[in-house]
């Protein structure tokens, strides 16, 4: 796991979907910790870890670092909530910041198992997950990124256009640090602003 430097805190349960405060009275985590989307390893001894095959990625599994639980989504448009409008684009309130930090953090998290991503490997699936949020899997990045995606929708009311808004400036921070097809400045730029190893 990550160290993190300024974690905030990002969970409220009175915030959260009803099926997951379901899954949370079976298998409770504890919300004052970042609570993550667990990535599946073959093999946690060995990293770069090897990619386990047939992931569902509608079946998370939650961990606060300690214990467990296992949700079930069914599609990230089933999480959108209200029609709140977003703020015009360059304005971003801090309302907006924990789901944010929340996405990098994953993003982060996975290239410290198997290695930093691509700067263009992370805007092609921002930028699908922002177009077709449901839509067919570009491999086991893309289906882990959904994930936190799916929990970010479901810790907190935000409506498609929110999500869009949020998802669109990861994407444009991505194609910003993109030095060429190989560059991978956004995940070095991500350790040096929340953390790691």
């Amino acid at each position: 796991m990550a160290i993190l430097k300024n974690e905030p805190k990002c969970f409220e349960l009175e915030k959260f979907v009803p099926n997951l405060r379901d899954a949370l009275t079976a298998a409770p985590l504890d919300l004052s910790k970042m609570v993550r989307a667990a990535v599946p390893v073959k093999d946690s001894n060995h990293l770069p870890a090897k990619v386990p095959s047939g992931m569902d990625r509608h079946e998370v599994l939650l961990t606060d670092g300690k214990a467990a639980c296992a949700w079930r989504v069914e599609s990230l448009q089933s999480l959108f909530r209200g029609t709140q409008q977003p703020p015009p684009l360059g304005n971003y309130p801090q309302a907006y910041d924990d789901s944010l930090f929340l996405l990098e953090l994953h993003a982060l998290e996975i290239s410290l198992i198997w290695g930093d991503r691509r700067d263009t490997e992370m805007e092609e699936i921002y930028s699908f997950l922002r177009r077709r949020p449901d839509g067919k899997s570009l491999g086991f990045v893309h289906d882990c990124m959904w994930q936190a995606a799916a929990l970010m929708l479901a810790t907190r009311p935000l409506s498609q256009g929110e999500f869009e808004v949020i998802v669109n400036r990861l994407e444009r921070s991505c194609r910003t640090f993109a030095m060429g097809p190989s560059s991978r400045n956004y995940i070095a730029a991500l350790r040096s602003t929340i953390g790691g190893a």
